[in-house]
């Protein structure tokens, strides 16, 4: 820190600063500073993991679980080769394969037409997230993963996405729910792809956040 007065203190024994370890009085020019240095205290921040571009049938995050209790994947215009419907399945060995079953989700489905509909399922091998997606339409969404890296929970997953559709399809829609792995386990990898059976993207990408949680 470059002032020699600092947060109410003078000389040299000033307090060292820390994450959940702030002592003083701060104006805005030292906050600005500690949060450069990740020095203060901030719930709930994003952090950025990794970004990844579609250039193959799936987006994969593997080992990257461990620091956070809470993550944030936003997909952005990920545009299929085929007709689909985007989902997830998750990894208990790093990514070497991906389960198909214990997976649970219901999803409400809305589309400009006015058309609602329900989708839901015990037993699909994947979590749905939205579409379906034409290959001249694309879809963007959002979703929060809590206790992947805790193995003694459940793995539980919050969702929005948007698509633009066809006339046909309903045009503008829209999909929102949850879903969860119902198995108390060390989830290690995550696999974003055609909900029930294998597709190409056409572009896309994918970014991973971790949230500062406690």
């Amino acid at each position: 820190m470059s002032k020699s007065n600092k947060y109410g203190y003078s000389g040299v024994d000033i307090p060292t600063q820390a994450f959940q370890a702030n002592v003083g009085k701060f104006d805005p020019a030292e906050i600005n500073e500690l949060v450069q240095e990740d020095k203060w205290t901030q719930y709930g921040q994003l952090e950025l993991i990794l970004t990844s571009t579609a250039s193959s049938s799936t987006i994969d995050f593997v080992d990257k679980f461990s620091s956070h209790n809470v993550h944030l994947v936003v997909l952005s215009t990920l545009i299929p080769t085929t007709q689909t419907e985007f989902g997830l399945k998750l990894s208990n060995d790093s990514g070497s394969s991906y389960e198909t079953t214990n997976y649970e989700f219901v999803n409400q489905r809305c589309f400009a037409n006015g058309t609602f509909e329900e989708r839901k399922s015990t037993g699909q091998s994947s979590i749905r997230l939205g579409g379906d997606v034409e290959t001249s339409d694309n879809l963007n969404s959002y979703f929060y993963i809590y206790n992947a890296n805790d193995s003694s929970k459940y793995t539980f997953i919050t969702s929005h996405s948007t698509y633009t559709g066809t006339s046909g399809a309903g045009g503008f829609g829209s999909s929102f729910g949850s879903g969860v792995y119902k198995q108390a386990e060390t989830v290690n990898g995550i696999r974003i792809g055609q909900s029930t059976t294998a597709t190409s993207f056409t572009s896309g990408t994918a970014s991973l956040y971790g949230i500062r949680y406690s």
